[in-house]
């Protein structure tokens, strides 16, 4: 069954992670403080497809983010930091992927893979460079 894009609104807050979560944010380049911030405050989603186009749109600590992107095709992608990224947004299976082939400008690839566990939690598989794990969200 593909990925519930529907299934993705509404309000999530972080519920857990792998050891080196803190590690992989900050080979992202995600200050401490700003980890922390993902870790204890809420975040509220709204998300759409229309036939190829995903559009994302995220409230968080007072931030609002939306970005659209045509699954398949290198877009190119806002994020909480205010960095604008090349993406690239696809469906494999249960899974919504997104790849960002030059993260930091570098060549550093990063992927994550987000899945349902059920319907009130979410799991993103993520890898930076060499360095992979995980992260969790339940709904509020």
């Amino acid at each position: 069954m593909p990925f519930d894009v529907a299934k993705w609104n509404g309000k999530w807050k972080h519920c857990g992670r792998s050891d080196n979560y803190q590690q992989i944010m900050e080979k992202l380049g995600v200050p401490a403080e700003a980890i922390q911030k993902f870790q204890e405050n809420e975040m509220s989603m709204d998300v759409s497809l229309s036939g190829k186009e995903l559009t994302v749109k995220v409230d968080f600590l007072g931030k609002t983010l939306v970005n659209t992107n045509t699954l398949g095709v290198e877009g190119v992608e806002e994020g909480i930091t205010g960095k604008k990224t090349p993406s690239i947004w696809t469906m494999e299976g249960d899974c919504l992927v997104a790849t960002y082939p030059n993260f930091d400008g570098n060549g550093l690839v990063v992927a994550q893979r987000r899945h349902f566990i059920d319907d009130n939690k979410i799991r993103i598989d993520m890898k930076a460079g060499d360095l992979e794990g995980w992260v969790e969200h339940i709904r509020c």
